[in-house]
């Protein structure tokens, strides 16, 4: 009975100190691979990491369903996202960049792409789906600035709050600096300009002031609004709205001025965009929509040529 006793002792001392040595190597410096994903120290510019538009993201680790990282920055033109799935084995997740109002339709596109998970039509870029401790890079293009939505749209995560914000600045990185592509608000270089309907049903444009160089331009025109809401790009010398839009009326249906106009897009259904090019002198410009009662909604703005 006493041997007993003593071999009981010895046994637990033995475990006591394998126990203490695996807690010594759980605070050591080389804890920090999960899965064979390695931490990543995440620099300046608000969360981006190995320069402004090579980003490193993280999902937040075991079960949690957050990104590490909520916050994160970069500059229109090519941005490079590397993102690293540090949930435990089993939980799917992926990065997708939304313009804010379209989260939850890109995880309903999401949804209906099972396995994959990944959206077609409302994202800006993502990752693929990817297993825990697994990573994925992609590359993509960014013409405007502003502030986009990062999410995941596996089934529950973005809802549960795995979201974040990347905020886009105007050339200031990647190939955005001289490259013609158009901030949002309005800004623009190099004769390249992109407008937008207000989404849903308002009758808006998302920006009502422009601006743009003397020359030949090119103006991209997207009809955020609802499917059969019909709207156009027409750019008139100041006192000419009223004059463009009778002619629009009386050119139905495709409700493009002829006489007043200095350019126009088409008249274009929700969801649709066109795309046009003429030139431009120096000075002030309103452009409206001249689909019947827009206009006199308010779907109007001004373009300043420099």
């Amino acid at each position: 009975m006493v041997l007993r006793r003593w071999t009981l002792l010895l046994v637990s001392v033995l475990l006591l100190g394998v126990l203490a040595a695996c807690g010594e190597a759980q605070n050591s410096e080389d804890v920090g691979e999960f899965k064979g994903v390695p931490n990543v120290a995440i620099g300046g510019g608000g969360g981006s990491g190995g320069g402004g538009n090579d980003i490193t993201v993280d999902s937040a680790d075991g079960g949690t369903l957050k990104f590490a990282q909520e916050t994160l920055s970069a500059a229109t033109g090519t941005i490079k996202v590397t993102f690293n799935n540090k949930g435990i084995q089993g939980l799917l997740h992926n990065w997708v960049l939304v313009k804010p109002g379209d989260e939850q339709k890109s995880v309903d596109e999401s949804t209906a792409n099972a396995p994959s998970y990944e959206p077609t039509a409302t994202f800006v870029g993502h990752t693929k789906t990817i297993n825990g401790g697994e990573s994925d890079s992609v590359e993509f293009e960014v013409a405007e600035a502003g502030t986009y939505s990062y999410i995941c749209t596996f089934p529950g995560h973005y809802a549960a709050g795995m979201k974040g914000t990347m905020t886009i600045a105007a050339g200031s990185g990647g190939e955005a600096a001289g490259s013609g592509a158009a901030p949002a608000g309005g800004g623009a270089a190099g004769g390249t300009l992109i407008s937008n309907s207000a989404p849903g049903g308002e009758l808006k444009f998302a920006e009502e002031t422009l601006e743009v160089a003397a020359g030949e331009i090119e103006v991209t025109f997207n009809n955020k609004a609802i499917s059969g809401l019909l709207h156009n790009w027409v750019l008139v010398k100041p006192g000419d709205e009223q004059k463009s839009v009778d002619e629009s009326i009386a050119n139905a249906p495709s409700y493009e001025p002829t006489a007043t106009f200095v350019g126009h897009t088409k008249t274009i259904n929700g969801g649709e965009s066109d795309t046009t090019k003429f030139a431009v002198e120096p000075g002030t410009y309103s452009y409206i929509c001249t689909f019947p009662g827009h206009y006199q909604a308010g779907m109007k703005g001004t373009l300043t040529v420099k």
